[in-house]
């Protein structure tokens, strides 16, 4: 793919974008052939040696102290746009991000590009902890400084506009990027009721393990629904700081200890780690279950129905637009665990309707624009306007 669209400078904290062997690291160099310079600053400890390798231009921050990224940022990123001649800063979030930039708007008068992949104005989300109700005040002094923003999701694009007047124009609604028809397409390299083949009815869940993700809703939830269907079993995909409390052993296999031997059931809970192949649990899974109390998007609630696979999920994210109730899956309340061990009993129960409406999940998650990755990078460089 060949075009190129001016200079651009972003600021970001994915500290995996610096190799370029992992997914973060490959995807950088893809946007990176779309401008004619790509200049991007990353919060970092110490130890990180910076990258030149026209287009792309990676500086690491290499700060003493956590607090003082944001200044060490800007600092650098100050003198880029200088030598450079950049007219826009573009900021990964409203919050750590959006403080370099906001500095770098005031002191230079650059454009300011805002990237919001988090719902930092649902009340769940500054209620979650401390760190997110300093996020939430800081997105809320750093916006309206901005020029152009762009967001993963119409709920976030209904928040941000609910809490802003920010003019249509200035405005693009771009999750990232998905390979639905990859995953529709795919054969699964294992079959998942043969790997666990006490289990008649396997509910699948790929999360981090972290508090939002609300994996002990889910927990309580499927204590109450084994008790009608003692043969089913939970498999869990993921990994995260809550682990060890929800009583799952870094080595995976089934649980123990923690939050699932207090509930009775740890023999029909299966905890993965994180996995390559996730299309073969897609496929091989009866339901796929999202329980967070907020989301921006919930990419793997597009997978999962991309590879066919009913969903049950929390109304968050992609609730309501992909995913509707009783049309294309089943929406529930967030931190409802009783409302939600109904919809898993009615789903085993109406299996055939679920598949229906899993169905119905696919053939719109297959019909999104963009659907290639070229198309997708296209409407990337568009989401900055004229740089």
């Amino acid at each position: 793919m060949s075009i190129s669209a001016g200079k651009i400078l972003i600021i970001g904290t994915d500290i995996s974008m610096l190799d370029p062997n992992s997914p973060a690291g490959a995807r950088i160099r893809e946007y990176a052939g779309l401008f004619e310079e790509y200049h991007m600053v990353i919060y970092t400890g110490r130890g990180f040696k910076q990258e030149r390798a026209m287009p792309l231009f990676l500086y690491p921050t290499n700060s003493r102290f956590y607090f003082m990224r944001p200044f060490d940022a800007f600092r650098i990123a100050k003198k880029i746009i200088k030598e450079r001649g950049i007219k826009m800063v573009s900021v990964q979030d409203p919050a750590e991000t959006g403080i370099a930039g906001w500095f770098l708007k005031k002191a230079l008068g650059v454009k300011l590009h805002i990237q919001i992949h988090a719902d930092f104005f649902s009340p769940r989300f500054r209620k979650n902890s401390w760190k997110e109700r300093l996020r939430y005040w800081l997105a809320r002094f750093i916006i309206p400084s901005g020029d152009k923003f762009r967001v993963v999701s119409k709920r976030i694009a209904n928040s941000l506009n609910s809490a802003f007047s920010i003019q249509h124009s200035a405005l693009s609604v771009l999750p990232i990027f998905v390979d639905c028809a990859r995953i529709a397409d795919a054969g699964p390299s294992f079959n998942l009721h043969n790997k666990y083949p006490q289990f008649d009815f396997i509910i699948l869940m790929v999360s981090r393990l972290t508090r939002e993700k609300n994996i002990g809703m889910a927990l309580e939830a499927f204590s109450e629904f084994v008790k009608s269907f003692p043969k089913s079993g939970l498999v869990i995909v993921g990994d995260g700081p809550e682990r060890n409390g929800l009583g799952f052993s870094a080595k995976g296999g089934s649980a123990s200890g923690g939050r699932v031997s207090s509930l009775g059931f740890a023999d029909k809970v299966c905890f993965e780690g994180w996995q390559d192949d996730l299309v073969s649990y897609y496929k091989g899974a009866d339901i796929y279950l999202l329980t967070s109390n907020f989301e921006g998007y919930g990419r793997t609630v597009l997978e999962a129905a991309a590879a066919g696979c009913p969903v049950v999920m929390t109304d968050v994210g992609v609730a309501g637009d992909i995913i509707r109730d009783g049309e294309t899956g089943r929406v529930i309340g967030v931190k409802d665990a009783q409302k939600l061990a109904g919809i898993l009993k009615w789903a085993r129960q109406n299996n055939q309707k679920m598949r229906q409406m899993a169905e119905r999940a696919q053939e719109e998650v297959l019909a999104l624009s963009p659907k290639t990755q070229n198309e997708y990078l296209l409407m990337y460089k568009e989401s900055f306007g004229s740089i």
